[in-house]
């Protein structure tokens, strides 16, 4: 499959929520999928929003595969009816959530078998008690997620998501490191076999070839970037794949414009993490309006946490993060990098948590 197959299926950058939403003819062949989804984009887009919105979500289980795989920096889960609750917990500590598409990138891998790169922009206000942040406070969060999705037939059947947990915890008045340090503490009782997941995803991480991109396809660019950047510390020659005057989106409130800014942010979590091991675990392209390719890398990192930085004093522990960047290009440059991580679960971790 090329990777800008299907031209008639539409990113919806630019694009209101009414036309996203627009029934019409399909565009797209979809087996095994309900007739009301038109393409792998509608799909993605239109159940998130009836799930979300119109908080029918009862059709998680239409949506997810009974043994689904959900992996997150906090640990997995399995199974459509921890999907469901997980949901339902969710919405009522944000009732007014609206889930806003901001882009889906998407590949067919295999026919059949897609993979779609979900990025999101949810804003709330948060109006019930939760766990290990006390009572509500009121106050409102717009938070960015993506959610990279395996789905066949109609069911997602594995899902990776990253969130900018820190930056939706400030923004209700709670601090991320005591969050972590509570959950580190948690982590160290009961049986430590659960983390044994952690262990897994460092081995892979450091041990396992990751996805090779062929020769003409736009993951290409900024695969490489990363790669110079994070295996070989070759900042500025992976800075040259940047427009000079790029925007740039890092969690946590990392927003700037450049190279110079870029290389900031990836040397913050470089100077944290020593020989460290950089992997690509999946690439998606998508042409956009006006001529624009969007690009989607989900990619890990592991290192020794032996330097002073944004998760705390150096810890000495063996840390993994991982990552999403959706990245737009123009005229052969990246002018557009919004990367999301978990950097609660990385402080999590530096405090001793999620395993050994």
């Amino acid at each position: 499959m090329t990777w800008d197959q299907d031209p008639a299926v539409l990113s919806p950058v630019g694009r209101p929520i009414r036309a996203q939403l627009a029934e019409g003819p399909q565009r797209q062949q979809l087996d095994g999928f309900e007739p009301v989804y038109r393409d792998i984009v509608d799909y993605i887009v239109r159940c998130t929003h009836r799930i979300w919105e119109e908080k029918d979500i009862g059709l998680c289980r239409t949506h997810y595969a009974a043994d689904c795989e959900l992996h997150t920096l906090a640990g997995p889960a399995v199974g459509m009816e921890v999907v469901t609750q997980n949901t339902i917990g969710a919405l009522a500590a944000y009732a007014d959530r609206v889930v806003m598409a901001e882009d889906v990138i998407w590949s067919e891998d295999a026919p059949g078998t897609f993979y779609s790169s979900h990025r999101i922009m949810s804003r709330s206000t948060h109006f019930g008690d939760e766990a290990g942040i006390g009572a509500a406070t009121m106050r409102g969060s717009g938070t960015r997620t993506i959610a990279d999705c395996k789905v066949v037939a109609n069911r997602i059947v594995e899902e990776w998501l990253v969130r900018d947990n820190a930056r939706a915890l400030w923004q209700v008045g709670a601090d991320p490191r005591v969050l972590a340090l509570a959950q580190a503490a948690a982590d160290l009782e009961g049986d430590q076999a659960r983390h044994d997941w952690r262990r897994a995803m460092l081995a892979a991480t450091r041990t396992q070839p990751g996805v090779q991109v062929p020769d003409g396809h736009p993951a290409l660019l900024p695969a490489t970037a990363l790669r110079q950047a994070f295996a070989e510390d070759l900042y500025g020659e992976a800075a040259r794949a940047f427009s000079p005057a790029a925007e740039i989106r890092w969690p946590s409130n990392r927003r700037g414009y450049g190279r110079g800014f870029w290389i900031g942010c990836v040397l913050q979590l470089r100077a944290m993490l020593h020989d460290a091991t950089w992997r690509l675990e999946h690439v998606a392209a998508r042409p956009l309006p006006g001529g624009d390719t969007a690009v989607a890398l989900r990619w890990s990192l592991a290192g020794w946490h032996r330097g002073i930085g944004a998760w705390g004093n150096a810890s000495g522990r063996e840390l993994v993060l991982l990552a999403v960047s959706h990245l737009r290009l123009r005229g052969g440059l990246i002018v557009e990098d919004m990367t999301v991580f978990d950097e609660v679960a990385a402080m999590r971790q530096a405090a001793g948590g999620l395993g050994a």
